[in-house]
């Protein structure tokens, strides 16, 4: 659904950089507000901005359209030279693959079609990720057993870092993520088995910083990340 705020302030952006970039520059939505799922005051708005000269003078003249987004609500947009954005591949697998996903281009030539990205670069990323959180929750499980506010916002603030991660690992099995969590969920059931169901309730608490998480579910979540970690790690070429 087509927010007409958020269409306006995108439109304000993009004709302010249009105006102060002297050079040619990108700018693409991607994330919630480009697959649609996009709530205003609970979800980011993602906006990535690919600059020809990523000189510091050339930036420079980007001060008032970031400052005037940023004004409005919005966090600053990922800002990247054009030959850094073409090289970069193998440093941003997964933010790349999950913006090949849904995205839109507010202007100027599409950054992101013709981008490659190299499965094991995805595989070794999705990995570290994963075994990041593994440890993440982890230290939260042992420190806050038993203060199921606590756990329960932790949780939801993990789960739109959780929803990426999922729809980077259907697309590295060869699977289509889908645009909500639901199909990203349902496309992976087979893959996670038993799992899938506290990360269903993970993923449908995500806009709610209120939620009491009972510990058993928080330790079900530690154990279906734990099975992501091994299914990522085990991944091999081909693998569906």
């Amino acid at each position: 659904m087509t927010d007409p705020a958020l269409e306006a302030s995108l439109t304000a952006l993009v004709d302010s950089l249009r105006r102060d970039t002297a050079e040619g520059c990108s700018v693409v939505l991607y994330g919630s507000a480009a697959r649609g799922d996009w709530a205003k005051g609970s979800s980011d708005v993602n906006v990535l901005v690919v600059v020809d000269d990523p000189s510091p003078a050339s930036l420079a003249r980007l001060t008032p359209a970031v400052v005037a987004w940023h004004d409005a609500g919005h966090k600053p947009p990922l800002l990247i030279g054009r030959e850094e954005w073409r090289r970069a591949t193998d440093t941003f697998p997964i933010e790349i693959t999950d913006m090949q996903a849904a995205y839109r281009v507010l202007t100027g030539a599409d950054p992101v079609a013709g981008l490659m990205v190299d499965s094991e670069d995805l595989r070794q990323a999705l990995e570290t990720a994963f075994r990041g959180k593994l440890i993440r929750l982890r230290q939260a499980y042992v420190r806050f057993s038993g203060m199921e506010p606590v756990l329960g916002g932790f949780a939801a603030a993990t789960s739109s870092e959780l929803l990426v991660l999922l729809r980077c690992v259907a697309v590295l099995r060869g699977m289509s993520p889908g645009n909500s969590p639901e199909e990203t969920l349902a496309t992976l059931e087979n893959v996670i088995g038993a799992h899938a169901g506290i990360l269903r309730t993970v993923a449908s608490r995500r806009r709610d910083p209120e939620w009491s998480c009972p510990v058993g579910e928080f330790a079900a979540y530690i154990e279906a990340i734990d099975r992501l970690v091994d299914l990522v790690d085990t991944h091999a070429p081909g693998a569906s």
